[in-house]
């Protein structure tokens, strides 16, 4: 039983990052004499969606919230001295940056990053964390009370699919902080017992 419930929270958690790699953002470079520009096209399932513009130096240089479906955006690039720049969406189940090395001549793209966030889920008081960690790597994972205090601990290696749920039931009213911490992203949620 235990081995069905497994594959099939692996089967949902597969659907969703398919679903979700279908709205994908679509980036396109726009380059006429001294224009310089980009147009950003995003289908946004969430109204939790962000898109951000910013420097080497970590300035923002244009924020917005997304409302829910078809967004397109034209970014003039022209102002803006040479350099990296980078342009990222951040939903509740992921964040993608774009890199954008501006030239003096031209501009084009150099990398871009994805990044699969840890969800979380609340019932009652209890918290479940599901990790989609295809990449395998170290993801270490921390609850600590409202003295800072570390409760648990726990690393996790090699496995695709993370899952944990924290039990809070019996726990002495207070507020606990869930930290996974993945490849130097640190993902929060707080939980109050009262």
């Amino acid at each position: 039983m235990k081995t069905v419930l497994k594959l099939t929270i692996a089967m949902a958690m597969m659907l969703s990052t398919t679903a979700g790699m279908a709205n994908e953002p679509k980036i396109s470079l726009i380059e006429n004499g001294d224009v310089k520009g980009l147009i950003f096209e995003l289908d946004s399932q969430s109204t939790e969606t962000v898109v951000k513009l910013m420097d080497s130096e970590d300035h923002i240089i244009y924020y917005e919230h997304l409302p829910v479906g078809r967004y397109a955006k034209k970014f003039n690039l022209s102002g803006l001295k040479a350099g990296l720049y980078y342009l990222s969406t951040e939903d509740p189940i992921k964040d993608i940056v774009y890199t954008v090395d501006i030239r003096k001549t031209d501009m084009k793209f150099k990398k871009w990053k994805e990044n699969v966030k840890p969800v979380f889920r609340k019932e009652g008081d209890k918290l479940f964390l599901n990790l989609l960690n295809l990449d395998m790597e170290k993801v270490e994972i921390k609850v600590f009370d409202s003295s800072n205090r570390i409760l648990f601990k726990e690393v996790v290696k090699g496995d695709v699919q993370i899952e944990k749920a924290f039990n809070f039931e019996n726990a002495y009213e207070d507020t606990y902080k869930v930290v996974v911490n993945d490849k130097g992203n640190l993902y929060y949620e707080y939980v109050t017992v009262d």
